[in-house]
């Protein structure tokens, strides 16, 4: 495979600055289906669309599907673009189904996308299909099909560390010399994901905030049993502090029945995340800019001096026996929804929506620490995106045009891509608006790091947590303890 040397430019958030004051204000591993995500709009109301009389499309200053686009019509000749991905409906059910009734969540909206959709298909004389496979197989079964000649779709989603696989030689770079494409142009619906110091571009998104942060959700309960601080009002204070964190998860940790084992806990959840998204939170870096080990790097080692806190003084939510077992994912990251028997837990939209707590909760951004000037509060790697396979039998230029005029479903009212995101999914999923503010919010915080997208590299995320927690080695002594082994995997990833 073509190793992929320059330093990556993630870019985590497309619109401009312009765009997101218009608006009033978007990643990952696991296998979650991400819907179109949403723009912060400062709490201001959403954008009022009245649903028109009867099956007719929508009046938003411009007639949405009728007027929309970016190209000048040309005639594919009735060929079919295919989409690939873990889940089905990718880019949208408007997509693939039939029209909406007026009883639809957001009718005018998905009705505006669904006939975009359909002048598409009349206009350019193209069709459309999709293919599905299972995440697991997802990226194995695409290089497979490259290999063979005859890629299973001419366009896919990939996650981070897919694309840091694929780039080069399963997927191509979607630089074209189209002067008049929205997504390498103006950037009005959409624009790069990912793009690397050359300027090659490995993958584009409509534009969004990233709705699926992680971010830590807050169980009232024992928050107002025992009488601690509240970090919602920590957060909307400004007082929202590692120290203010420490200080609540002291707290929380006892043995609330008196038998003489704890059975409440300071935090919950997967530790490798834990570890991760503290590093993000105080601008630690996990791979330097020459793709060498990052975990020397003052920040990051401020950041494990508090995970080493949090793991030592047994804070943490373990298993019966206070056993940390970092394979066993499920139990972990659905510990505090599911057990109910920690304070603070790192969590997704997805995860709250797989399993909703039975007990009052609210989510806040990770506190930044005390080295932080960012503004940063998680570490992720590069975002989920749209590319294309090599061997595609369609050329890039043309996939351009057709995604670029899917995308431009708004016209003149690009703002309505807020009202066109998750927002419901989430206003379903959390229990406040202001949670859900919240928590689009820190999807505008996210460090990006390469480290994360490489397996088997972050995995010393857990054995960090896993080192504290046994009280095996200290900071200092487990950085330098993988230092070797971890540079190794580096070297022999971005150095030939």
């Amino acid at each position: 495979m073509k190793k992929f040397t320059a330093t990556l430019a993630i870019f985590m958030l497309a619109f401009t600055l312009s765009f997101l004051v218009a608006c009033g204000g978007n990643g990952g591993g696991g296998n979650e289906v991400t819907p179109p995500p949403t723009v912060d709009n400062g709490g201001a109301q959403d954008p009022v669309v009245t649903p028109p009389d009867g099956d007719q499309p929508p009046q938003i200053g411009l007639q949405i599907g009728a007027g929309a686009g970016v190209h000048e019509v040309r005639d594919f000749g009735g060929r079919t673009l295919t989409i690939g991905a873990w889940w089905a409906d990718p880019i949208g059910p408007w997509l693939f189904g039939p029209a909406p009734t007026p009883d639809t969540l957001n009718y005018s909206i998905v009705r505006a996308m669904w006939d975009n959709a359909r002048r598409v298909e009349q206009e350019f004389n193209v069709n459309f299909a999709q293919v599905t496979v299972t995440h697991e197989e997802f990226l194995p079964t695409l290089a497979s099909s490259v290999l063979a000649g005859d890629p299973f779709a001419d366009v896919v989603y990939l996650e981070g560390w897919m694309m840091l696989e694929a780039m080069g030689s399963i997927v191509q770079s979607m630089n074209v010399n189209l002067p008049a494409s929205d997504m390498l142009g103006a950037q009005r619906f959409s624009g790069p994901t990912t793009q690397d110091e050359i300027g090659n571009i490995w993958a584009v998104n409509p534009h969004s905030v990233i709705d699926n942060a992680f971010v830590l959700a807050v169980n009232l309960d024992i928050i107002n049993a025992e009488g601690l601080p509240n970090p919602v009002e920590l957060y909307e204070a400004g007082q929202w502090t590692w120290d203010a964190m420490l200080q609540i998860m002291r707290g929380a940790t006892r043995d609330t029945d008196g038998d003489g084992v704890v059975d409440q806990f300071g935090i919950a959840g997967q530790p490798g995340d834990i570890v991760q998204h503290l590093i993000g939170a105080n601008d630690g870096i996990m791979v330097d800019a020459y793709f060498n080990y990052g975990f020397t790097h003052p920040n990051t080692v401020r950041a494990l001096e508090f995970v080493e806190q949090i793991f030592q003084e047994q804070l943490w939510h373990s298993e019966e026996g206070g056993v940390m077992n970092t394979a066993n994912w499920d139990r972990n990251f659905y510990a505090g929804n599911r057990e109910a028997r920690a304070a603070l837990f790192p969590t997704r939209t997805w995860g709250i929506d797989n399993a909703p707590p039975a007990f009052e909760f609210a989510v806040v951004p990770f506190p930044m620490g005390p080295d932080n000037t960012s503004g940063n509060t998680w570490l992720y790697g590069m975002r989920q995106g749209i590319s294309v396979p090599v061997g595609t039998p369609w050329a890039v230029e043309d996939i351009v045009v057709i995604l670029d005029e899917l995308f431009s479903w708004p016209g003149e009212h690009p703002e309505l891509l807020f009202a066109a995101g998750s927002i419901d999914w989430m206003r379903e999923t959390f229990l406040t608006e202001d949670d859900v503010q919240r928590a689009v919010r820190a999807g505008l915080t996210a460090a990006s790091d390469v480290g994360r997208d490489m397996q088997p590299y972050y995995w010393i995320l857990g054995m960090f947590a896993s080192a504290f927690f046994n009280m095996e080695m200290d900071v200092m002594q487990a950085i330098e303890y993988f230092r070797g082994p971890h540079q190794e995997m580096l070297d022999r990833r971005f150095r030939p």
